[in-house]
């Protein structure tokens, strides 16, 4: 039999009337107590981590939900691993196989079959065009330029994609197995037909044919969904390269040629949203946000992202505009969401060029 406690009786005599109160107080025991169980037995769904990215006492973390684990790869689980094949002495080349291809000739037949294959996977396209000898010549330009694209990223910018500690890229990190990487862009243009200048690409919703919706495409390219922030942010700063320095303590009422505007700073915000969301961090990921300005006071990942966009311009530059000419329209090009995803680390730092390092070095 159950023995309620003696403030039970106590409350009962000096409140005859109220019943409402200690049941209440009670039940509210009762239920935390079988709450506080239930953490200690399933986990708190609700416990953060907090990821320090600054000084301490700056409030420069980074602060997580644990159950959600937003910084895992998803695409990682269909990502699929084409192992090498073991051959015999004596076996041809590709190019004595199958006469002039546009990569990987010295490769012995059977692994480069092997590699067309992974190609194929890793960008749902079938790559093994290469080796057809009626292939269309732009699928064949096209694939030439990926191939060196992504061992340009490799061998060049290793620094960034960390090829020369065996992880790099391949051609699964951008396309995820689909013929257009899902987190490439194209340029915006003059979006606003009834407007000219500023307003032109400004508060306007996008969307281009292979986009699922319109807010996936302006949260993967723009970021700057349900903003008046511009649209052409990426094309000005990792197309063209311009400055994305903004932020000074001088008054801009004696503005001077040269000087950035106002524009120029809604283009740096929306620029930021992109990575901030490429990477699913916030601005103190890279920043002290008391002092935006000093360079003094960022993070190391400030100088790892600033590197990444350096990176994007000349990828752009080298090869994603050039072949518009290739394909008789534009190209869809790179950011920071192409490879990132929404996580910090692409793929969980998988390995990308362990079975086939001929894509992390570019060719003599």
């Amino acid at each position: 039999m159950l023995k309620l406690p003696k403030w039970f009786f106590q409350w009962s005599e000096e409140n005859p009337t109220d019943i409402i109160g200690p049941a209440v107080l009670t039940g509210t025991v009762v239920t935390g107590a079988a709450v506080a169980a239930m953490i200690v037995a399933f986990d708190n769904p609700y416990r953060t981590e907090d990821i320090q990215t600054g000084p301490r006492g700056i409030g420069m973390a980074v602060s997580k939900f644990v159950e959600e684990n937003p910084q895992y790869d998803e695409y990682e689980e269909t990502y699929v691993a084409f192992d090498r094949v073991e051959v015999p002495e004596g076996t041809p080349t590709a190019a004595e196989a199958y006469g002039e291809v546009i990569a990987f000739g010295d490769m012995d037949q059977a692994n480069f079959d092997q590699l067309t294959k992974a190609m194929s996977a890793w960008t749902g396209t079938d790559i093994t065009l290469v080796v057809s000898e009626d292939a269309d010549p732009t699928q064949l330009a096209i694939t030439e330029n990926c191939i060196e694209t992504t061992q340009y990223l490799n061998d060049s910018w290793d620094t960034h994609n960390l090829a020369s500690e065996g992880v790099g890229v391949n051609c699964y990190t951008c396309h995820r197995g689909q013929p257009t990487p899902p987190g490439s862009w194209l340029k915006a243009g003059a979006v606003n037909s009834a407007a000219e200048g500023w307003a032109a690409i400004q508060n306007r919703l996008l969307t281009y044919e292979g986009a699922h919706t319109a807010t996936d495409f302006i949260h993967k390219y723009t970021q700057s969904e349900y903003t008046s922030l511009p649209v052409d942010a990426v094309e000005k700063f990792l197309l063209d390269g311009e400055s994305i320095k903004v932020h000074d303590l001088d008054s801009r009422v004696d503005q001077q040629p040269g000087d950035p505007t106002w524009q120029d700073a809604e283009r740096t915000f929306s620029l930021m949203n992109h990575q901030s969301n490429a990477l699913d961090v916030g601005c103190v990921y890279c920043h002290n946000t008391r002092a935006f300005y000093d360079a003094t006071q960022v993070t190391p990942q400030w100088s790892i992202t600033t590197l990444a966009q350096q990176m994007a311009i000349d990828v752009n530059q080298t090869f994603f505009e050039p072949r518009s000419e290739i394909l008789g329209e534009e190209s869809a090009k790179m950011n920071c969401m192409t490879c990132h995803m929404e996580v910090i680390s692409p793929l969980n730092g998988r390995n990308m060029v362990a079975e086939w390092p001929e894509l992390a070095t570019m060719a003599e």
